[in-house]
């Protein structure tokens, strides 16, 4: 008996692959790339700083015309939630919705075309770092010379709804270096905890500034201090900052710099994630929507996402990326869902797209 998408996931999902864990990724990557040598396909295990990635081919090529990509790693998670659940045509558990479920419709895919696999020129790649950057995942693989004519990459788009846009993210800490005192002679000390806030407070106000649709600021972490009655000589902070444009992220840097400047504030980039922008005429794409509309039954629509997915590594290359998804939800919480018959669809989708449009 043939093994459906909602077989496949359970088997993913019993995998705790938290970015951190690099042995159960390793456990993951290996399992994944033990099935696809067993369908026919040149697979093979890419590793950077102990990171896994698995690259799938029909062909012996590192750039397949069609690349169906997705990330392994999950965030972190009670055990309980490492066991699939499934109820009233959701299936539950850490990785369902991000973003197991595309691994499991690409091994369902496989399945289906079966020996006409070596008929279509396409490849598969698995990362295991997406959630802390994806610096030793995609952008990686690609820096090796791996590529596609398009990519198809289901991280967001929620209920099939295209994403041809995103912002881009930019992880920031802020850092200042005081000295202590006791807390009843403030005079004595330079509290780096009031010098911090107040810097990020006018960051904040800065951000006001742009409109909400170009710029979204938020306080992610804070420390400062280690007793209740002692002037902190050391204060950080991190501050997530989402931007529409490079322009918008590049004028809100120099008021940054200028702030930090004005308090003595250091300031250091943790991760820089580019916008992203999908060219909808390059060759691929009205393919895929027409095979998605043909399957879904109604017109695809395209907005932009304020989040940010590994498209963006393809999009620097100038690799059109498909960001699509079915319905689901509880990213990254203990309800992560992803809708069963949603998965079963991007199946069906994937088999009309490959075998129109990537045919040898």
């Amino acid at each position: 008996m043939k093994k459906t998408e909602a077989d496949y996931l359970k088997e993913l999902v019993a995998f705790p692959t938290v970015s951190s864990d690099k042995k159960a990724s390793l456990e993951c990557a290996e399992f994944c790339n033990g099935f696809f040598s067993a369908c026919g396909l040149y697979s093979k295990i890419i590793k950077s700083d102990g990171y896994p990635n698995v690259f799938a081919s029909t062909t012996k090529t590192k750039a397949p015309k069609v690349l169906l990509q997705c990330h392994m790693d999950v965030v972190p998670a009670p055990d309980s939630l490492f066991t699939m659940t499934k109820k009233n045509g959701k299936l539950a558990g850490r990785g369902t919705f991000d973003m197991k479920f595309a691994c499991a419709s690409y091994m369902n895919l496989i399945e289906r075309l079966g020996e006409d696999i070596s008929k279509y020129d396409f490849g598969i790649l698995l990362s295991f770092d997406e959630e802390i950057g994806g610096h030793n995942g995609v952008e990686a693989v690609l820096d090796k010379g791996y590529g596609a004519g398009i990519c198809i990459l289901p991280d967001s788009g929620k209920d099939w709804n295209l994403e041809s846009s995103a912002h881009g993210a930019w992880f920031l800490k802020l850092s200042k270096t005081g000295k202590s005192a006791h807390a009843s002679l403030p005079e004595c000390g330079i509290n780096s905890a009031e010098i911090l806030t107040e810097a990020i407070a006018e960051v904040r106000t800065l951000g006001k500034k742009f409109a909400k649709s170009d710029l979204a600021i938020s306080l992610t972490r804070i420390k400062s201090g280690e007793a209740m009655n002692q002037i902190p000589d050391y204060g950080e902070a991190t501050l997530d900052i989402r931007f529409r444009s490079d322009d918008v992220r590049s004028r809100l840097k120099t008021g940054i710099e200028k702030i930090c400047k004005k308090h003595g504030v250091k300031s250091e980039t943790l991760v820089l994630a580019g916008c992203m922008n999908t060219d909808m005429d390059k060759p691929g794409v009205s393919e895929f929507i027409q095979a998605a509309e043909q399957v879904i039954g109604r017109t695809i629509s395209r907005g932009h996402s304020l989040g940010t997915t590994d498209a963006r590594y393809f999009c620097a290359r100038r690799i059109p990326c498909i960001v699509i998804q079915p319905d689901g939800g509880g990213r990254h919480s203990v309800e992560e869902w992803v809708d069963e018959a949603g998965v079963k669809n991007l199946t069906e989708i994937l088999l009309k797209f490959i075998v129109n449009y990537a045919i040898i």
